[in-house]
């Protein structure tokens, strides 16, 4: 996806490490038609970037709008090489040397409102929009691309030019209309639209999947994803392309290639509810596969222990409970289960499994009958090597390989490791580091990431134990492991990605991309407990997925992230910034992207920038940390 104008800005703004936060302008000029110099921020300082980009001046790895000191250096070097006067300035003579031609500004074109543009010009956009129906989010005075997809629906519907952006034909087309007037239709209540979940969407989206034409995740709700799924299939079967599911488009999905009508795909998946989700519940439960409450929510926890079953018993790994699923689940409510192997499990069936893992290669000390961490990280090298899904659990394709295994993985033990899946006093390594991240999340540790189970380390395994009425022994077997990773729902910090007291980073880390991630998701709304872009965020949901694209995993609760991130004397680009707002301690937090300006997701508007210094925040503001 291009990035948008908005993200360039942000990402400009970034780069010149919070110097100052500068606004896209809001209309265009003709390339070559104005003398262009650092701190300008439009379409043709893109051009401008995209010529000498072509030229092989302009090294960034995208043309952001925003003139800045890598912009200036590129237009000094090209000047310097054709004989210009080395400003760094792109005059006039400057462009014309490019291959621009300048224009009158009589003939520039007329202003227009695009994706960047802010302000109440925006907010009347999206209101009208909003009132005609193409637009269903915040109204928030800020052009994103979920603004600018409105604008192209409402082109494409009125048969203007379909650009995005909105220019005076389409705003005198939106000014002369009336109240929904030619507007989509108006959705029965058998239809299955924009906003709704549940398991009618799920089977939506797994009929759409079957056809080819929606290649995301089936999680029963209904984004802007699947109407475009939607959209595309009415167009490959002759239909209305509004993006509805009414009847017809359901009765033609449901038919096969030879005209017949299928069956209708019953699942329960992310979303759904009910006295259907609290069986399956009870069923993984009493299988072995899920060990939280019985609430008839089938969230997250609900879909790991789906797939967890699927992928031990052979089924395809989806985490969607259709009638396949559940009836395997059913079948063998009163038989002798597949021996789940994961962490927690003991006995033969452990000792014969770390046998052929350190047969494989993968496991290097004695064999003891535990399933722990260093179990479980052998299961994940081996599962890796192999090309399998990663989850550290003994699966059936992956006893498969096991069992077929001939050649040896490669995987040579970490210097200093414990020797064990007992992790107590006196033990060192990444997983002893692991741990002591994990406490640290909870707040029950406060010293060094220094992988040295010493006298802290032990003190707060033992408070960890007291308060889950675990056994007080300060050893961390099975038991106290899997209750930690429950806690935290993180995977730690093994490989220095966070909370580094050492002043170690992440190599593949980047701040400029950290903050054009983040920038994409402006306009998403707010949904507490959300974490993905269709379904929405709430704001550690924001940070956990924007941070996790750039390798670099984080605990789902702002106060679990400010134990485990590293505090800083003032905010840099990139950093985390805390805030306290309906409870006491980190309650709030977004990106700081300079000049006092923050990315977020806040209750009442989405994923936008706010100030810091504003009269909400400023009091609130807690302090800054460092994730990376």
């Amino acid at each position: 996806m291009q990035p948008s104008l908005v993200k360039k800005a942000i990402t400009g703004s970034a780069f010149v490490a919070g110097v100052m936060f500068v606004q896209p302008d809001g209309a265009e000029a003709a390339f070559g038609n104005q003398e262009l110099k650092k701190g300008m921020n439009n379409q043709d300082v893109k051009v401008l970037q995209d010529v000498l980009k072509a030229k092989g001046y302009f090294t960034y790895h995208t043309s952001t709008g925003y003139y800045g000191p890598i912009t200036e250096d590129a237009v000094g070097k090209f000047q310097q090489a054709v004989g210009l006067n080395v400003t760094g300035v792109a005059t006039t003579d400057t462009l014309k040397a490019l291959g621009a031609k300048t224009v009158s500004k009589s003939s520039a074109q007329s202003s227009s409102l695009q994706v960047g543009s802010r302000g109440q010009q925006v907010t009347n956009l999206q209101s009208a929009l909003k009132d005609k129906g193409y637009y269903a989010y915040n109204v928030d005075g800020i052009y994103g691309q979920i603004t600018k997809k409105a604008v192209q629906d409402f082109q494409r519907e009125k048969g203007l030019s379909i650009t995005g952006k909105a220019d005076a034909a389409t705003l005198n087309a939106l000014a002369s209309s009336t109240a929904h007037s030619n507007s989509k239709p108006s959705s029965s209540s058998s239809d299955i639209t924009i906003g709704m979940r549940g398991s009618a969407v799920t089977d939506l989206q797994s009929k759409l999947k079957s056809k080819g034409h929606y290649n995301y995740k089936v999680d029963g709700i209904f984004g802007k994803i699947t109407q475009k799924a939607v959209q595309n299939f009415q167009k490959s079967a002759g239909l209305s392309q509004t993006g509805v599911a009414d009847s017809k488009t359901l009765a033609a999905l449901s038919k096969n290639e030879t005209g017949k009508q299928e069956a209708a795909v019953s699942g329960l998946t992310i979303g759904s509810r009910g006295s259907s989700v609290s069986s399956l519940q009870q069923l993984l439960k009493d299988r072995g596969y899920y060990n939280d409450s019985i609430d008839g929510i089938f969230g997250n926890n609900t879909q790991k222990a789906v797939k967890e079953f699927q992928s031990i018993v052979g089924l395809s790994v989806t985490g969607v409970a259709d009638d396949k699923t559940i009836d395997s689940l059913k079948s063998r409510s009163n038989q002798q289960t597949v021996t789940v192997l994961k962490v927690g499990s003991k006995g033969n069936a452990v000792t014969d499994l770390q046998n052929k893992l350190k047969k494989a290669g993968t496991f290097h000390v004695e064999a003891t009958g535990y399933f722990g961490p260093v179990t479980e990280k052998a299961v994940k090298d081996f599962q890796k090597a192999k090309k399998l899904q990663v989850t550290g659990t003994a699966t059936k394709e992956t006893m498969d390989a096991l069992d077929g295994s001939t050649d040896k993985v490669v995987t040579p033990p970490s210097t200093g490791e414990d020797q064990g899946d007992l992790l107590k006093k006196g033990s060192t390594g990444s997983l002893v580091k692991e741990l002591q991240s994990k406490l640290k999340a909870i707040g029950l540790y406060s010293g060094p990431l220094d992988g040295d189970f010493g006298n802290g380390t032990d003190a707060a395994v033992r408070s960890f134990q007291s308060r889950n009425k675990l056994t007080v022994d300060g050893v961390v077997g099975p038991s106290t492991w899997e209750k930690l990773k429950q806690s935290t729902g993180y995977e730690g910090t093994g490989n220095s990605n966070t909370g580094s007291n050492n002043g170690s980073s992440n190599a593949s880390f980047s701040v400029m991309d950290l903050i054009a991630d983040a920038s994409v998701y402006i306009g998403v709304p707010y949904v507490w407990g959300g974490n993905t872009p269709t379904q929405g965020f709430d704001c550690s949901g924001f940070l956990v997925h924007v941070f996790k694209k750039q390798g670099i995993s984080l605990p789902r609760t702002m106060a679990q992230m400010w134990n485990v991130t590293t505090a800083v004397s003032s905010p840099s680009v990139g950093d985390i910034v805390y805030f306290t707002t309906y409870k006491p301690g980190a309650s709030h937090g977004g990106i700081y992207i300079g000049n006092n300006k923050f990315i977020h997701a806040g209750s009442s508007t989405g994923v936008t920038i706010s100030d810091m210094n504003s009269s909400y925040w400023k009091p609130r503001y807690l302090g800054a940390k460092r994730a990376h």
